[in-house]
C-alpha cells in the first residue's frame, strides 16, 4: 500500500469535510436541484397580502405590498395591473397608472385583458390632459371639430338652397298660371263691359249731342287731371261725364292700369288719372 505524505492527506480531508458541510446546508435549506420549482406571482406572500389589504380597504398597504412584488420579480404583470388600477381610480395619479399599465402590456401583450388595459391607458391619458391648460394640440383638435361642423352646415345650406330654388320655380309657375287666368278674365270682363256700355249707352248721334247740350247734361269740357270715383260709376259713365262720350273708357283704363286690375275693378274714392284728349 502506498502511503501519502501527511500534509497532503490533511488537505484532502479538509476539502472533503467542507464539501460535505456545503451539501448539508444546501439540502437542509430546501434547495432540491433535481426538482426546482418557480413560485408563481399570484402565490407570492406579498401578492397575497396585497390582495387581502385590498379586500379590507387598506389601499396604501396594498400598494406597498404590490410594489414589493414588482421589486422582487421582473415578471410581475398582475401586480403592475393592480397598481395601475389603484393609481387611476384611488390615487387619481394617471401618470403612474399609465406606467404600470404599460408594464403589464410589455409582460403580457396578448392576454385577454390587454384590450381592456389599452382602454384604461386611454382613460388615464384623457384624465391627465384634462388637468393641463389648453395646449396647441387641443387647439388643433378643436379646430378640426369646428371645421367638421362648418362643412356639415355648408352642405346643409347647399341642400336648402336647392330646395329654395325649386320652391321659387314652382311659385313662379303658379304665378304665371294665375296671371294668365286673370288676363283671360280681364279680357272677358272688358269685353263684357264694352257690351254692357254699348247696350246701355249707344253711340250718340249729332242730333242727340245737340239735344244733350240743350237739355243741360253736365258734360265737362275743361278736362281735369284726376277724377274721384263715385258710387255707381263705371268707366263708361266717367267717360261720358268727362269727355262727353262713353267711347273714351279705354283711354281712362289705359291711363290707370297700374291702379286697376280689370276695367270693372273701380272702387268709390279711388282717384283716376285723366288725359286731355
Amino acid at each position: 500500500m502506498r502511503i501519502f505524505p501527511l500534509n497532503i492527506s490533511k488537505s484532502f480531508a479538509m476539502a472533503m469535510a467542507m464539501a460535505a458541510v456545503a451539501f448539508y446546508i444546501l439540502t437542509a435549506g430546501g434547495c432540491d436541484f433535481g426538482s426546482a420549482e418557480v413560485v408563481k406571482e399570484v402565490n407570492e406572500p406579498h401578492y397575497l397580502r396585497a390582495q387581502e389589504e385590498l379586500r379590507r380597504g387598506n389601499v396604501k398597504e396594498a400598494m406597498s405590498a404590490f410594489l414589493k412584488v414588482t421589486e422582487k420579480r421582473t415578471d410581475a404583470p398582475e401586480s403592475h395591473f393592480e397598481l395601475g388600477r389603484i393609481y387611476l381610480d384611488q390615487m387619481k395619479d394617471p401618470i403612474q397608472a399609465i406606467y404600470h399599465f404599460r408594464k403589464y402590456l410589455e409582460l403580457k401583450p396578448n392576454s385577454q385583458a390587454s384590450p381592456m388595459v389599452r382602454q384604461m391607458i386611454e382613460t388615464a391619458q384623457k384624465r391627465f390632459a384634462a388637468t393641463l391648460p389648453e395646449t396647441p394640440y387641443e387647439n388643433n383638435i378643436r379646430r378640426l371639430e369646428l371645421e367638421e361642423i362648418i362643412q356639415r352646415m355648408q352642405k346643409e345650406n347647399v341642400e336648402l338652397k336647392h330646395k329654395l330654388n325649386a320652391a321659387i320655380a314652382t311659385i313662379d309657375k303658379l304665378e304665371a298660371a294665375q296671371s294668365m287666368r286673370l288676363a283671360n278674365a280681364s279680357t272677358g270682363s272688358a269685353r263684357q263691359e264694352v257690351l254692357n256700355s254699348a247696350s246701355k249707352n249707344p253711340p250718340e248721334s249729332p242730333s242727340q249731342n245737340r239735344a244733350n247740350r240743350n237739355s243741360g247734361i253736365n258734360v265737362r269740357r275743361d278736362i281735369p287731371s284726376t277724377y274721384t270715383v263715385q258710387p255707381g260709376d263705371t268707366l263708361s259713365s266717367i267717360s261720358r261725364k268727362i269727355y262727353g262720350t262713353v267711347n273714351k273708357w279705354r283711354q281712362i283704363y289705359d291711363a290707370n292700369r297700374d291702379r286697376m286690375a280689370t276695367p270693372s275693378s273701380l272702387k268709390p274714392g279711388q282717384v283716376l288719372r285723366l288725359k286731355r284728349l
